[in-house]
């Protein structure tokens, strides 16, 4: 159990990125000794990282039939990552473990220390209230969240592109910036991955301080995850059908349409609180049975999503979700956008 305001960083050698994202997906049910456990690695190999939401058909060609497709536990866009990334999981207790933050804050409140890393190792960057960090007013780093309304545990997870750059195509959320490496925008050539992580670790730490550093493996730390967490495996993202119908929203596409247990579901590049969007999908099962008030009831399952304690990022309007809801379970809706 977690007490007071302090922090462990687990430092890890180079590592697969199948192992980081295991960890990435039970950072929201692992046991946390500290309120706050912040891991910093650098991937050993090339890896397209889906969003906790996303399906594979989302990236239709930009994704090569052999590439390593993984996911992670936060929401939104995919990502690339390689040897020249370092990502980085804040795995919280509660949105305030370290400072105070209301669950929809957790990305504006959290990236501040490494916007102050990026400037120590020579790039200016700023955070606009997006899913991505600038530097030279590019793309540079993508940044995600994932939460659950119910216990408050949360996750903040960034990418930052060293010399491996994170895009995999062009997307909605970039406004038509083209996203870059620190190297292309001009860092110092000594900079490499290892300093930018330290710059990382040096930051956190000079803003909520360190209870706690370790020198792991990943390798010890996903075993220990896939023995005591269920589902901690991953499922092979190739198996998951298209999605049954698609809207384009603020920082890219939300969707819904049936699992391949024939289950519906809604995602994209959705960030959601993780228990919401489940409670949510149960009531769009119940919906699909219960006609006469259908209406009634996707209206209220949506509503969900603007309850106290929620965090949701990625949508401008509950208008556009029910209706993405109502298009894929054959209801006749009218796509608004």
């Amino acid at each position: 159990m977690a007490s007071g305001k302090d922090m462990r960083v687990v430092r890890l050698a180079a590592v697969p990125s199948s192992e980081l994202a295991t960890i990435s997906r039970t950072a929201l049910d692992r046991p946390l000794a500290h309120s706050a456990e912040l891991v910093i690695a650098v991937p050993s190999d090339e890896a397209i990282v889906l969003g906790a939401y996303q399906r594979l058909s989302e990236l239709g060609t930009a994704v090569d039939a052999e590439a390593l497709v993984t996911r992670r536990g936060s929401g939104g866009g995919e990502v690339k990552v390689g040897p020249g990334t370092v990502w980085m999981q804040l795995a919280l207790a509660n949105p305030s473990a370290l400072v105070a933050c209301e669950p929809d804050r957790l990305l504006n409140r959290y990236v501040r220390p490494l916007l102050r890393a990026l400037a120590k190792v020579g790039a200016v960057a700023h955070y606009f209230d997006r899913d991505w960090v600038s530097a030279s007013k590019m793309p540079v780093a993508s940044v995600a969240f994932a939460h659950d309304a119910g216990t408050g545990r949360s996750l903040v997870e960034a990418f930052v592109a060293v010399d491996t750059p994170f895009a995999v195509r062009a997307r909605r959320s970039f406004l038509s910036k083209p996203p870059r490496t620190l190297r292309s925008v001009g860092i110092d050539a000594e900079v490499d991955v290892g300093r930018v992580a330290d710059a990382v670790i040096d930051a956190y730490a000079t803003a909520y301080g360190i209870g706690e550093l370790a020198l792991d493996t990943a390798s010890e730390m996903t075993r220990a995850l896939s023995r005591e967490i269920p589902g901690a495996a991953l499922e092979d993202p190739r198996g998951d059908p298209p999605w049954a119908a698609t809207r384009d929203e603020a920082i890219g596409v939300i969707a819904a349409g049936p699992d391949r247990e024939g289950r519906m579901r809604i995602g994209g590049e959705l960030m959601a609180s993780r228990d919401i969007v489940a409670r949510l999908e149960d009531e769009i099962a119940s919906v699909e049975v219960e006609a006469d008030r259908s209406s009634e009831r996707l209206d209220f399952a949506v509503d969900l999503l603007a309850g106290r304690g929620v965090a949701t990022l990625g949508v401008r309007s509950l208008r556009s979700l029910r209706d993405l809801i109502g298009e894929a379970l054959g209801r006749g809706s009218t796509p608004t956008i």
